[in-house]
């Protein structure tokens, strides 16, 4: 009787690890797919250039690959964004540096999507609350 119930006790217990270890993957690849939604190429808010992001070590960063204006083509794979990673639980991209090649200026920033079309980009100094925020649009690829 008694090794019965150890069998018994033996199987239900599988039976919970599995059904964890399933769920545990399910949200693992789920994050990690979330965390690869800002991949692709983004046109800035005034249009005035197209940025692709991408992972390098790990780390989603952006550069710009084409500029409306042909008199600012030297900011051609300048990179833009740097350093960021995905937060599942903030569903942001935070710890990374946002460069404003017009100016110059560097500062701390994090990314968030509105929705699948549109990337808030926030760049600040000290604060969160004290920024500066574009909103990119996605760039559709040609099937």
């Amino acid at each position: 009787m008694e090794n019965m119930a150890n069998t018994y006790f033996s199987a239900q217990t599988m039976r919970l690890m599995m059904i964890l270890l399933f769920c545990f993957t399910g949200l693992k690849t789920t994050a990690q797919e979330q965390a690869r939604d800002i991949v692709g190429q983004w046109l800035t808010e005034k249009g005035e250039a197209k940025v692709s992001i991408y992972i390098e070590s790990g780390l989603y960063v952006g550069k710009i690959i084409w500029v409306k204006d042909d008199k600012e083509n030297a900011k051609l794979n300048t990179l833009v964004l740097s350093g960021f990673k995905y937060d599942s639980e903030t569903r942001e991209w935070n710890d990374g540096t946002v460069y404003d090649p017009r100016h110059g200026h560097k500062a701390d920033g994090y990314l968030a999507l509105k929705d699948s079309k549109t990337l808030k980009v926030v760049g600040y100094k000290a604060f969160r609350w004290i920024s500066d925020t574009e909103l990119w649009t996605r760039i559709e690829s040609n099937p």
